[in-house]
């Protein structure tokens, strides 16, 4: 599927090199509970249960980049820095110029039973552009066509990741729900956190 700057493309090992890239920056993944990749095979093995191969039930592509982008000069919205306790800049990446066919990142139903949920992810360069919206507006009109024995998505996020709830809220999902102490982050403060619980659902004919 082609959005106006965007390719998704089933998600495949040969996007492992652009896997790695996003998945082992630990300010990419921080709220993740699988948490970074240390090395390329440990990426290699959270790559395959995204496949279809070994996950038949889920929708996972990787995000491509189909022009070059100067990511100095085509800021959506500005953005204050964002320091987290390690004292990183979250908003800050050192790439202002994204050549065509860059991977940006990975958007799909990684999980399914018992109901599918989505999950995103993107490189820190391509931050603060509306990718992350652009995609996911897009891969939900792919998922209803390609699923149609699933009538529901579900979305869940960290009360604090404002900028997922952001791209969830406008990309078509509901806040249904908050959910008090539902999972951990061994690298924040506090590590017992609370999810958004969101859904979407298939749209009437």
């Amino acid at each position: 599927m082609q959005t106006a700057r965007l390719d998704l493309v089933r998600l495949t090992k040969d996007h492992l090199p652009g896997f790695h890239a996003v998945w082992s920056d630990p300010i990419a993944t921080q709220w993740s509970p699988h948490g970074a990749c240390k090395t390329l095979k440990d990426s290699e093995d959270w790559l395959a249960g995204y496949l279809l191969e070994n996950n038949p039930l889920g929708e996972n592509y990787a995000v491509i980049l189909r022009s070059g982008l100067d990511t100095k000069t085509s800021k959506q919205t500005s953005q204050e820095p964002q320091v987290n306790e390690t004292g990183v800049d979250e908003n800050h990446s050192n790439d202002s110029y994204l050549p065509p066919g860059f991977f940006l990142g990975v958007v799909g139903t990684w999980r399914s039973d018992p109901v599918p949920e989505i999950g995103f992810i993107y490189n820190r360069a391509a931050w603060g552009q509306g990718f992350a919206t652009e995609a996911l507006t897009a891969f939900l009109e792919l998922f209803w066509d390609a699923k149609p024995q699933f009538n529901v998505v579900q979305g869940y996020c960290d009360t604090e990741n404002l900028a997922s709830s952001r791209v969830l809220a406008k990309s078509g999902f509901q806040m249904v729900e908050t959910l008090i102490g539902d999972y951990s982050l061994p690298l924040r403060n506090p590590s017992l956190r609370s999810s958004f619980k969101f859904e979407a659902k298939r749209p009437s004919k």
